[in-house]
């Protein structure tokens, strides 16, 4: 049984549980943002020809990165603690 289901199921701890496992999820959520980055910014710099290019490409990849995450933490803060 996943992590997440399993603490949802488990009826000990609401509050804890269910803090547990939405910080489980939000976890998932960037872990898979920055895998998706990281796979971009290898194509990018194994396809860009010249160093300038390269470096403008990973530039819009870490910039859509940021924004990303940024939009992430504001959806956070707006979530009772």
């Amino acid at each position: 049984m996943d992590i997440v289901e399993t603490l949802r199921v488990n009826p000990e701890h609401i509050a804890l549980r269910d803090q547990a496992a939405d910080e489980i999820e939000r976890l998932r959520v960037e872990n898979e943002l920055f895998r998706r980055a990281l796979k971009s910014a290898d194509q990018a710099i194994a396809a860009a020809p010249i160093w300038h290019v390269q470096h403008r490409v990973l530039s819009e990849v870490i910039g859509g990165l940021k924004k990303s995450l940024g939009q992430l933490r504001q959806g956070r803060s707006g979530c009772p603690a």
